[in-house]
């Protein structure tokens, strides 16, 4: 087997390369070939894929369709949602004012202050505990 020595004109330590044989190195040419051939075949397929040669090219003259009609313009109605939600805050509103008003009737028109109830037990007096006598360390004798 040869021994490789340079690549491509640029020189290498010989003794890296003097011991090993150039297929370990650099793969047979043939399969590097056909593994670009293959990776080449299977790119080209996707492209197809994408049916881009159907499309016309930038400098092909291309049918121009004709402008459609504007619709007429319609007035303006507001959502179902939005006439709903203000029927019902209008009758929320009239029945909060409807009860205030007759909360308003049927009570009396002038109310008697409410007589305090007498306790029913006594008030204990709490006593406080005595204070412990202070040592002759707390002292500072």
């Amino acid at each position: 087997m040869l021994t490789l020595t340079r690549f491509q004109s640029v020189p290498l330590p010989r003794f890296l390369l003097q011991s090993m044989p150039l297929p370990r190195i650099v793969p047979p040419l043939h399969d590097v070939r056909e593994a670009v051939e293959r990776d080449m075949r299977g790119l080209w397929a996707g492209m197809d894929a994408f049916r881009l040669h159907e499309l016309p090219a930038a400098n092909d003259e291309t049918l121009a369709a004709e402008p459609v009609a504007a619709p007429p313009a319609r007035a303006f109605h507001p959502p179902l949602g939005w006439i709903s939600l203000a029927a019902a805050g209008a009758l929320f509103a009239t029945l909060g004012f409807a009860q205030f008003q007759v909360q308003r009737h049927l009570s009396p028109t002038v109310q008697q202050p409410q007589k305090s109830r007498p306790a029913t037990r006594k008030n204990k007096k709490l006593r406080r505990a005595p204070r412990p006598e202070r040592t002759d360390y707390s002292r500072g004798t």
